[in-house]
């Protein structure tokens, strides 16, 4: 995100909400990470109506990038948030 904002207890917990299930699922076995990547950059490429510009781009991409984390970057964020 391009600009400082201070996040609301919604944001942080639908930040962590979505962090947490990507990494479940990434470690699900057969689960299909690439087809979860390709979706989460399908939305990032086509933003939803009044998301197309400025902090509003900003705020819909930000849950997207999570989907696209490979296995390694989410655990590294995990670690990284609490310890």
């Amino acid at each position: 995100m391009s600009e400082q904002h201070e996040l609301t207890p919604f944001e942080k917990g639908t930040i962590a909400a979505i962090s947490a299930l990507t990494l479940a699922l990434r470690k699900s076995p057969g689960f299909d990470g690439d087809a979860l990547t390709r979706h989460a950059k399908f939305f990032y490429k086509n933003p939803a109506a009044g998301c197309g510009s400025g902090a509003a781009l900003d705020a819909y991409e930000w849950p997207l990038s999570v989907l696209t984390k490979s296995l390694f970057e989410l655990e590294t964020m995990v670690e990284n948030d609490h310890s």
